[in-house]
């Protein structure tokens, strides 16, 4: 799967810590940085796994376990509306 960011979002990251704006709702939330990193490799043209794979070499921690974070934290992503699935590129 590619997501891409939604067009209605707002983002910035700020010393390793990223907030993100729904432009609809109106809500800020807050990223740790591994939340953050994650939020930059969203692009549009990476994969849910390749994204994993760039997360566990930077963060040293397991493949699968990076890959399993990330996959529950991007379908909150999506429920909340601030990624969508990207066309294929």
């Amino acid at each position: 799967m590619i997501l891409k960011k939604h067009s209605k979002t707002a983002w910035r990251t700020i010393a390793g810590e990223g907030v993100i704006l729904s432009l609809d709702t109106k809500v800020l939330r807050g990223l740790n940085p591994a939340g953050a990193r994650v939020w930059e490799l969203i692009d549009g043209q990476r994969s849910v796994d390749s994204i994993g794979q760039q997360i566990a070499q930077e963060f040293q921690v397991e493949p699968a376990r990076a890959l399993a974070d990330i996959e529950r934290f991007l379908q909150d992503l999506l429920a909340r509306g601030l990624v969508e699935a990207a066309d294929s590129p």
